[in-house]
């Protein structure tokens, strides 16, 4: 069931994991504008026939089977019966996340915000056990202005590393304007071994690391909002 299965990822949605016991009551009264491949155009067509939820599309096989290949098509992804194959994807090459708001000209508030989204990639670094060296930071401005710095960094991952190189960011880059949206992400995944990862702070590295893997059991635990670091105040 390749499409319940993308339906599935939504509801999963921003960090957790979705089962799907039974197809026919997760699909009972979701509306037909969330399952994927469902336009504007064809919702306005199942509406003439009162077709609202994706749970009136189960109850309609006939309708459907009389548009022949695409209503056919549309109502076997529906209900789980496609039997269409689920893409095994590769590793993950990258965790990004991006917020729009309304114009910030504060630069400790846009600092914050900025530190506030960095514990979010925080914990799904943490989560997919990777090691991300390559960290990237876009402000977009009011007027179509755009600033970024990409930065490449040998060495253990910690929410310590990435907040206080982030920060650094923000300074170089930063520019007296109303910041309008936000992008963060971290890429260039490599394993933690001494071979690849710089020498010269691995002591370090590695104390910080502990701490962010102890702060992972516990927000896992109790709620990604459960500790936060004074930058976010």
């Amino acid at each position: 069931a390749k499409w319940i299965a993308k339906l599935a990822t939504e509801s999963a949605k921003p960090y957790g994991v979705y089962e799907v016991k039974d197809i026919d009551a997760y699909i009972e009264n979701m509306p037909i504008k969330v399952f994927p491949g469902i336009g504007k155009g064809f919702q306005k067509r199942l509406g003439a026939h009162y077709i609202k939820t994706l749970g009136d599309i189960k109850r309609n096989r006939a309708l459907f089977y009389s548009w022949k290949k695409p209503g056919i098509q549309l109502y076997k992804r529906v209900t789980g019966t496609d039997n269409e194959s689920i893409d095994q994807k590769s590793d993950r090459k990258s965790i990004g996340i991006s917020r729009t708001f309304d114009a910030i000209h504060d630069y400790d508030e846009v600092r914050r915000r900025i530190m506030i989204m960095a514990r979010h990639i925080v914990y799904m670094v943490m989560k997919l056990g990777v090691n991300p060296t390559t960290y990237y930071l876009k402000i977009n401005y009011e007027y179509g202005v755009k600033v970024k710095q990409s930065i490449t960094i040998d060495r253990i991952f910690s929410e310590h590393l990435f907040k206080t190189t982030l920060t650094q960011m923000y300074h170089d880059i930063s520019l007296q304007k109303g910041a309008i949206k936000l992008s963060l992400s971290v890429s260039n995944f490599t394993k933690q071994h001494k071979k690849t990862l710089s020498l010269m702070d691995l002591g370090e590295d590695m104390e910080y690391n502990k701490l962010s893997i102890e702060l992972q059991k516990l927000r896992e635990k109790f709620g990604l909002d459960i500790i936060k670091t004074g930058d976010e105040l």
